[in-house]
């Protein structure tokens, strides 16, 4: 009678199989295949990142644009009664004041 320990050396599966060529050829194509597709969809995650931090920034300058202009419009409302607006020096300022907002559109 054969002891139990030589039956269990004889169901002992190494884990090893054979394969043929053309399936070791598919699986390569599918691994590079694979490999193509990360590399584009981490490209895509890229621009994707690089589209919101643009979007980001434009939101960010299109506030602040808001916010320069509404004080200037909101001291042009005050004292609606009189018609004449008193503003010595105003093309200096004026000035300066478009060199500002060009610099919010610009993003510098």
């Amino acid at each position: 009678m054969v002891s139990k320990t030589y039956e269990e050396v004889l169901d002992f599966d190494f884990g090893f199989s054979f394969i043929d060529e053309e399936l070791q050829e598919k699986e390569a194509a599918a691994e590079e295949k694979i490999q193509e597709v990360s590399n584009e969809k981490q490209s895509l995650e890229d621009q994707l990142n690089d589209a919101k931090v643009a979007a980001d920034d434009f939101e960010y300058r299109l506030e602040l644009l808001y916010k320069s202009i509404t004080p200037f419009l909101d001291n042009l409302c005050k004292n609606e009664e009189k018609s004449t607006i008193y503003w010595p020096d105003r093309v200096s300022k004026i000035e300066a004041y478009k060199a500002k907002l060009l610099t919010i559109v610009e993003g510098k």
